[in-house]
């Protein structure tokens, strides 16, 4: 293999798991010897400083990198690895996680095929008590290609799965747009030129770590991930989306295993909905939507079921007079811009209505 695969992992604090995460890159079937695996940590109080170390040591495609400031998210970790790497592909990995075995070969084996500008794949979303497939427009045939496995099918609002399939689906992501894949049946693979012959592609979960990037398309659009803590990786899927020239997306493969940490001390950071999280998701959004100005309607709008999943989050969170007020403005920011279809209208109509009752019935602290 001539290439070469950087793998960022942007660390914090995840001692109890980031073993298994990078193993799971030692392990790949590619061979780590054709990887570059960059460990970014961001000043972890645990021993995930001592852990990267010890794998820099042990193996020549490991390179350890530690901030002597903690930055707050996971964005400047990963752009530093941007920065560091030096490999002909990007992939990222949160160290929580694992990849499958051959992750890396079959996105690299994908992209180069097609010589793409990105590929990417399925997930699983795995909770204590069952297992997800990530959301796709698509027809997929999952139990047959991976039988003895049981797949819920995700969604943003985590409803049952017949309310969600009956009723929410429709109204979250609309219409279909035109495509020229069928719908009625499952299909392996979807390879376009431009997002624009597949719209709907941009409903599909920003994972960053489902994907393969051309490092040199990275680089020389200046694509980097923005100073959010959440949302990040929606506003970086975005923009490499919208200026990539060759697209692949593997709708029967899962390429990574998501693990839903939500308990006690061992909590993902974006399952920690306060304020901040709250207005960081809406700037994201803000962010997205100006990528698209001078996009049709129908790629405007694919933001729209990302307002769902605000508003579910929202309700969930308990806030200050104050702390709404300052999301009021972030609503306010977004109405000025996204007014491409009814929908939109309605749906930040009714956020920013929201708010000002919950505004409006509160004290101040």
């Amino acid at each position: 293999m001539d290439d070469k695969i950087s793998i960022i992992l942007p660390i914090f604090n995840v001692g109890p798991h980031l073993r298994g995460g990078i193993d799971s890159l030692i392990n790949q079937t590619i061979g780590h010897e054709n990887l570059e695996i960059i460990m970014v940590d961001d000043c972890s109080k645990d021993d995930s400083g001592e852990i990267i170390d010890e794998y820099a040591a042990k193996y020549d495609c490991c390179k350890a990198i530690h901030f002597e400031e903690n930055s707050g998210s996971a964005t400047a970790p990963r752009n530093r690895g941007i920065e560091e790497a030096t490999g002909n592909y990007l992939m990222f990995l949160d160290p929580d996680d694992r990849f499958v075995e051959d992750a890396c070969e079959t996105l690299y084996a994908a992209i180069v095929e097609h010589d793409a500008d990105v590929a990417f794949a399925r997930f699983r979303r795995i909770f204590p008590d069952k297992v997800q497939k990530s959301y796709s427009p698509f027809i997929d045939d999952l139990e047959t290609n991976y039988p003895g496995e049981e797949f819920q099918e995700a969604n943003p609002l985590n409803i049952s799965d017949a309310l969600w399939k009956s009723v929410f689906k429709r109204i979250l992501y609309g219409r279909d747009n035109p495509s020229n894949y069928n719908r009625d049946r499952p299909i392996d693979e979807i390879v376009i030129e431009d997002i624009q012959e597949e719209i709907d592609i941009l409903n599909i979960p920003p994972a960053v770590w489902s994907k393969i990037y051309r490092a040199d398309f990275i680089k020389n659009n200046d694509i980097r991930f923005p100073d959010f803590r959440c949302g990040e990786d929606l506003a970086f899927s975005f923009e490499v989306f919208l200026k990539a020239k060759g697209i692949v997306f593997l709708n029967n493969y899962m390429c990574c295993n998501y693990y839903i940490r939500d308990s006690g001390e061992d909590k993902s950071i974006t399952h920690d909905v306060d304020a901040r999280f709250l207005k960081e998701l809406m700037d994201s959004y803000t962010y997205c939507r100006k990528l698209t100005v001078n996009y049709p309607k129908e790629v405007q709008v694919t933001i729209d079921p990302y307002l769902m999943y605000w508003i579910n989050a929202w309700r969930g969170a308990s806030l200050t007079k104050e702390e709404n007020i300052e999301l009021l403005k972030s609503i306010n920011k977004l109405r000025e811009i996204h007014k491409s279809s009814l929908k939109s209208i309605l749906l930040l109509s009714t956020m920013s209505t929201l708010v000002e009752s919950a505004i409006h019935t509160k004290k101040s602290n």
